[in-house]
């Protein structure tokens, strides 16, 4: 099997006949386990731009730590992938332009030479970074800029929306954008909306020490990306609507739902809501179609699939026991979406509105089965509602991180700080 498959998962297996209904339904994308053992075998080349925020916050532990990883990564690449590194305060220094890894020793010792600074001019941090994958854009390659910063844009172009669309600009030609926001003060507005763009990773890094473990995943990422600018479109039939759909996917041009790459060993689940009229058998309810280009390759692929389901009369239908998989499922991503109810409500300074609205959701979850991910979720949770006591700027970092996790890929240290 070379292609990906895409499952229709149901809350409940039917749909009503003699009135209208509405459908809970998760999709679920797992990538085809050969291309694990392809990616064993060779992985494709990496054209990778580095960039480091040195302003005048990175001095001392940060910057010492971010050096350090930078070398890690020099150390991980071969004479098949090409570096460049980059630093930017108020102004930029391209420390080593882009060439092949043959020797990391030059790498490492022009990381050494990168000190502290002024400024933060993060998107002309970025763009040097990205001039120098794109001088070299290799279609057979993975072309990525690694964005490291600890702070906030204050020079040159700040305006987020501006720089979101630079960075998609720069993806539809095959250059992704991956953002890692250090410590407590970085814009996790911005970092997360260019990773958005930049069909990147996302990473908030709480220590400096979590990021020889961050590029060591971003590596096997790169390594096991089995499609890029995945997009997924759906369409209700026969009458049939789409009202919800509960991962927050940006609009590509096409009106589709843009969808993280495609990884290796990474199942992707979309969740929906329809609502359909009294439903006759037979009838499709739904089409979707997954598209995607395979790493090294600008031709798009594409899987259809379409959903019919039986039919009863709703009173047989609610005795039908909901599939706690899907329940579960489905409830971590509507979690998602409340965090970012939380996060409105912290924007306008409203921490009552912000605590009762978590711990609403987090007493909702505590009413349905415990497995592990929900132990976890609720974990993640009740760290969060202390936080917004105590701190409540990190709970909302914490939280944006996490309220992500259905659109992007987002790094999650398995030893995450309390």
């Amino acid at each position: 099997m070379t292609r990906p498959t895409l499952r229709f998962r149901p809350l409940r297996p039917a749909v009503a006949s003699d009135r209208p209904s509405i459908l809970d339904l998760l999709l679920t994308i797992t990538p085809p386990p050969v291309a694990a053992e392809a990616s064993l075998r060779e992985r494709p080349p990496l054209n990778l731009a580095l960039v480091i925020d040195r302003s005048g916050s990175m001095s001392g532990t940060k910057l010492s730590y971010a050096r350090k990883a930078a070398r890690f990564l020099a150390g991980e690449l071969t004479g098949r992938d090409r570096l460049a590194i980059v630093s930017f305060d108020d102004e930029m220094n391209v420390v080593v332009p882009s060439r092949p890894v043959a020797d990391p020793q030059p790498f490492i010792a022009a990381i050494n030479t990168i000190h502290s600074g002024g400024c933060t001019a993060l998107f002309d941090g970025w763009r040097a970074g990205a001039t120098q994958v794109a001088e070299h854009l290799d279609p057979g390659a993975m072309n990525r800029v690694l964005l490291l910063s600890d702070g906030q844009a204050n020079e040159g172009l700040t305006n987020q929306e501006q720089i979101a669309a630079k960075v998609a600009g720069l993806t539809q030609r095959g250059i992704s954008t991956s953002a890692f926001g250090l410590g407590d003060d970085f814009d996790e507005d911005l970092m997360g909306a260019m990773a958005a763009a930049g069909d990147g990773t996302l990473a908030h890094i709480e220590t400096p020490s979590q990021l020889a473990d961050l590029y060591a995943s971003e590596l096997q990422g790169l390594a096991s990306t089995f499609g890029r600018r995945v997009s997924l479109g759906v369409r209700g039939k026969n009458g049939a609507e789409v009202v919800d759909l509960l991962n927050d996917l940006k609009s590509t041009t096409a009106g589709n739902h843009q969808l993280p790459n495609l990884r290796v060993g990474q199942e992707l689940n979309v969740g929906l809501q329809l609502k359909l009229p009294a439903w006759i058998p037979n009838q499709e309810i739904l089409s979707v179609r997954l598209a995607w280009e395979a790493p090294g390759s600008s031709d798009r692929q594409s899987l259809i699939e379409h959903l019919q389901l039986p039919v009863m009369e709703s009173e047989e239908l609610k005795q039908l026991e909901p599939d706690d998989a899907v329940a579960e499922q489905l409830a971590l991503l509507r979690a998602n979406r409340e965090r970012r109810q939380v996060i409105a409500d912290l924007d306008r300074g409203d921490v009552i509105s912000a605590s009762a609205s978590l711990g609403k959701l987090f007493v909702d979850l505590s009413a349905m089965p415990a497995t592990p991910r929900l132990t976890r979720e609720l974990d993640l949770l009740s760290e969060k509602l202390a936080l917004l006591k105590s701190d409540p700027k990190r709970s909302r970092k914490r939280l944006r991180n996490e309220s992500q996790r259905s659109s992007l890929n987002v790094w999650e240290s398995e030893d995450e700080p309390t």
